[in-house]
């Protein structure tokens, strides 16, 4: 029997979690442009038509992996506005950035890293992007210069470095999650640790 709360079928919002996930598994480690419906519905164990009715496209499937990391991330940024015009603000937004990504799966951050190309060529791409961009700007600062906006991508893609790369010789996961984000406030203080 199916269990319902509030109006919510929660069969169909585990099912498309579940495709959510291996979607986003297999677009990790295949690629976006490699992996057919067909087998993420092999992989879930279902049919391809039983796929069609959450999903109909992988695009969707994809739509739907990237709106809640979106939504994260935006909100992340919306609520460090205020506080960015200072280095700490910048500094808290990116430990943030890093415990978010450290909580996160490892395939999210692969997904977005390995087919940043093809996301970017979707129509939802765009917001990608734009959302990716005012994450730079926030880190990079008000008035930032050149160097600033550098520092700010750097810093971001030490804390990716880490999220992808856990692999590290004899350093347990949280070793390198924190070895990684040490860096990155490193790469962004800069030589100006008074603004």
């Amino acid at each position: 029997m199916t269990q319902r709360t509030d109006g919510v079928d929660h069969r169909r919002t585990d099912t498309r979690g579940r495709i959510l996930s291996v979607g986003l598994r297999l677009f990790a480690t295949q690629g976006y442009a490699n992996t057919s419906l067909r087998e993420i519905a092999d992989e879930l164990g279902v049919t391809k038509a039983a796929l069609y009715f959450h999903f109909k496209t992988k695009e969707e499937i994809l739509n739907g992996i990237l709106l809640g990391h979106l939504d994260a991330i935006n909100t992340m940024i919306e609520e460090a506005a205020p506080h960015v015009s200072t280095l700490a603000g910048r500094e808290e937004l990116l430990r943030r950035i890093a415990e978010y990504q450290a909580g996160r799966s490892v395939y999210l951050v692969r997904l977005i890293r390995e087919n940043f190309t093809e996301i970017s060529n979707l129509p939802f791409g765009a917001e990608i992007k734009r959302s990716q961009r005012r994450l730079f700007e926030a880190l990079a600062g008000p008035d930032a210069t050149l160097v600033d906006r550098i520092r700010a991508r750097t810093a971001f893609v030490a804390v990716q470095t880490a999220a992808v790369s856990a692999d590290w010789e004899d350093a347990d996961e949280n070793e390198v999650l924190e070895a990684a984000l040490a860096v990155a406030l490193e790469v962004l203080r800069g030589s100006r640790h008074n603004r």
